[in-house]
């Protein structure tokens, strides 16, 4: 008995004493393994390890190994602590003594592998245990692998070895070299093939070009944590909140069945690296931490060239500000001419305002940001046309000036993008904006003859009435002599009173206003409730509105505005038509201050007319110059239509100032031309009318082809011929009249001579 009780304490002594060189010395699987330990240096330590637990490869995993064989090697598969294969468990992280100093931290923490359990088979890292449990003392065991470790690779490497495509997407950004840094890293790495999907395709494009680094590597920082090394496996339940390296919080939240971070679940923990520890999440996070501004849209947009343009003229402020409200129109690069660039330029292509599409009316006027000093440091306007295009385009169609709107708009914070045909034209030149419309071709003229033109051109904040060529036509002619050298400075004036400074009038704003002109008159503006604007106190409207130029912006209007002070009379028509035989007829008979007087009428006979009479007689005499000039003046106010309207009538007559008997007859043909002709006078001195003009007295002149000759008169004011008939036809009414009388005087005397008497 006491020789059975010997035996064990030697045999326990035995094996308390052996380490683990002994036992790999005893086993020739490991003779490879014992070499390394040699070879490195390491027996000692080894021997004087108390407790440990070794995973030895044997010597057919040596043999498959091609690597290097070194120290750390070798102490990766070492243990602090002696543990038998059932006290672990599946998805342990258990730390080697292999200490890479700062890798894990500062406190020299030993590199980690980890344990995962397949159908009863152990795995270490990516090998098998093939023996379990070979004990060397009560503190120490060895487990058979089937292939050497290999140390676990920095998280940059980890990272490419996971998910490639975010590997890709951070070795744009200095990412990658920050995860290789010899310092602890947790990483939170999505599996998803699209890991920007929680951003629209500007904000992806954005990112992924190379004006979006920085805030590609915020969104890269906000999964990492660093300086500490969070494995799951040592995660208690609950929850823990984390910074991470772009400030955001990190909620890691544990349960039984599962663990989350910011809601998102852990597919995968634990993925050793050398500096750190990669968990997979099966989604990606949104970093509140970047902000996208005008600015990265434009880039996201493939409007590289637009910022480029915005930043070296100045206006970066427009692309980086967000407390303004703007609309951006952004041209194909392909269509600016660069040489058009400027500050002006830019900034018309920048709205005040954001305005979406269902915002956007038809005739709109949006103010631009490009304050104009010729516009009285107003900004200019951009137009806009909306086109409904339903039965083509099922939509609408919205231009800004002639640039037409390409796809949807970009919203982006407070402000709008719109992509458009081709660039926008600064207003230009008001002359050579009115010249494209013929229907201004008189007006310019009118411009050039008074020495306007420069004026208007130069006046700041300008706002236009130009009227049409149909405006003047109307007037008659009073267009004519306004043209006349003499009547410059009064053309000077009619014009300047069609010009508003330093105001800009927009259609919109034209209601029931009034206006002060560069004439020193006042004019009301009436707006009805169909949007026609009138303009003064004639019937004078708004025909085409709000065309922009490069100082204001110009009405067609379909009046000419006359002031009230420009006082036109007859004398200055007849000046205007060149009327000069008239004039000195006139003159000669005292008449020129009669023809200024309140409604007069005169007929104005041309020069080519008179050139069939002879003047020369007529100057001689003194009551048949004065006869001819009278029965060319109408003593009565101006008539818009010299016919009266009568189904019944086709001529009208008015009395001269010749006599009341002397009058003229004005018919009017089948194409609404009038002819005039003296009352029972010749038809062949019937004068065609060829102009009219109205003045301010209420009369006017008649520009006529011929010239008008006084009937002679006879007895009673008659005309000789029918002064005879008159005569004759008198003589033998009172030759009647007095052969009755003598008849009867005879027969009374008669029966009284022969001694007749009465019987009462």
């Amino acid at each position: 008995m006491k020789i059975h009780i010997l035996f064990l304490f030697l045999l326990t002594t035995q094996i308390f004493c052996k380490s683990i060189i002994d036992v790999l010395t005893e086993d020739e699987r490991f003779t490879t393994l014992l070499k390394h330990l040699e070879t490195t240096r390491l027996t000692p330590l080894v021997n004087n390890l108390t407790t440990a637990t070794l995973f030895a490869a044997d010597n057919d995993a040596f043999s498959k190994y091609e690597g290097k064989i070194d120290a750390d090697i070798l102490l990766y598969h070492f243990l602090g602590k002696g543990m038998l294969m059932d006290e672990f468990h599946h998805g342990q992280s258990k730390e080697t003594l292999l200490v890479l100093p700062n890798y894990l931290g500062p406190d020299h923490e030993g590199q980690r592998i980890k344990l995962t359990k397949q159908d009863k088979q152990w795995m270490v890292n990516q090998a098998k245990v093939t023996n379990e449990n070979i004990q060397v003392n009560n503190h120490t065991f060895i487990h058979v692998i089937d292939r050497v470790l290999n140390l676990p690779g920095l998280l940059g490497d980890s990272t490419k070895a996971n998910n490639k495509i975010i590997y890709d997407l951070m070795a744009t950004t200095e990412m990658i070299q920050l995860l290789q840094e010899k310092k602890p890293f947790t990483l939170f790495l999505t599996t998803s093939k699209t890991p920007l999907d929680k951003y629209n395709t500007i904000e992806s494009n954005y990112l992924k070009s190379t004006f979006g680094k920085d805030d590609l590597t915020t969104f890269f920082k906000y999964s990492i944590i660093d300086k500490k090394v969070i494995y799951m496996d040592e995660f208690t339940s609950g929850k823990t909140t984390f910074k991470s390296l772009s400030g955001d919080s990190l909620v890691i939240a544990s349960t039984k069945k599962s663990m989350t971070v910011n809601d998102i679940p852990i597919v995968q923990s634990d993925i050793l690296a050398s500096n750190g520890v990669i968990h997979l999440v099966d989604d990606t996070f949104h970093s509140s931490s970047i902000d996208f501004s005008t600015r990265k849209y434009m880039y996201g947009s493939n409007c590289t060239y637009m910022v480029e343009y915005f930043d070296q003229y100045h206006l970066d402020h427009f692309l980086d500000q967000s407390d303004l409200n703007l609309t951006f129109l952004v041209p194909p690069s392909d269509a600016i001419n660069k040489t058009l660039l400027s500050t002006a330029w830019l900034s018309y292509h920048v709205l005040d305002g954001a305005w979406p599409q269902q915002n956007l009316k038809d005739d709109m006027l949006l103010a631009s940001k490009y304050k104009s000093h010729a516009l009285a440091q107003q900004y200019q306007r951009v137009p806009v046309s909306v086109v409904d295009e339903v039965l083509i385009y099922g939509g609408h169609s919205i231009r800004f000036s002639h640039a037409r709107m390409l796809g949807d708009e970009v919203t982006i914070g407070n402000d709008i993008i719109y992509r458009i045909s081709e660039p926008l034209s600064l207003p230009g030149d008001i002359l050579e904006k009115l010249v494209l419309d013929l229907d201004y071709s008189t007006f310019i003229a009118t411009l050039y003859v008074s020495e306007v033109v420069q004026e208007i051109k130069s006046t700041e904040g300008l706002t236009l009435f130009v009227p049409t060529n149909d405006a003047f036509q109307k007037l008659g002619l009073v267009a004519k002599y306004l043209v006349h050298p003499t009547a410059k400075s009064l053309l000077q004036t009619v014009l300047r009173n069609h010009a508003i400074s330093n105001r800009l009038l927009y259609h919109d704003d034209m209601k029931n206003t009034s206006i002060h002109t560069l004439a020193n008159e006042t004019l009301s503006v009436q707006q009805n409730e169909s949007g026609i604007v009138t303009i003064g106190d004639s019937s004078a409207s708004l025909l085409d509105t709000n065309t922009l130029v490069s100082n204001g912006v110009v009405h067609k209007l379909s009046q000419v505005l006359m002031p009230t002070q420009v006082e036109i009379t007859n004398q200055h028509l007849l000046v205007g038509i060149e009327s000069n035989t008239m004039l000195q007829i006139l003159e000669r008979a005292n008449l020129l201050d009669v023809i200024n007087q309140e409604n007069m009428v005169v007929l104005a006979p041309s020069d080519k007319a008179f050139s069939r009479i002879d003047l020369d007689t007529l100057f001689s005499n003194q009551v048949e110059l004065e006869r001819v000039a009278k029965l060319h003046i109408i003593p009565r106010e101006w008539q818009d239509r010299w016919i009266a309207q009568s189904p019944s009538h086709d001529k009208s007559e008015y009395p001269t100032l010749l006599s009341d008997d002397d009058k003229v007859t004005i018919r009017e043909n089948e194409k609404g031309e009038l002819w005039i002709e003296v009352k029972n006078g010749r038809e062949s001195d019937r004068a065609h009318v060829t102009g009219l003009g109205r003045v301010s007295a209420g009369g006017g002149v008649l520009a006529i082809d011929t010239v008008l000759v006084p009937i002679r008169r006879g007895f009673f004011g008659l005309p000789w011929i029918w002064s005879l008939i008159v005569t004759l036809t008198l003589i033998m009414i009172t030759g009647g009249i007095l052969s009755i009388i003598v008849f009867f005087v005879y027969k009374i005397y008669n029966r009284r001579r022969l001694g007749y008497r009465p019987i009462f």
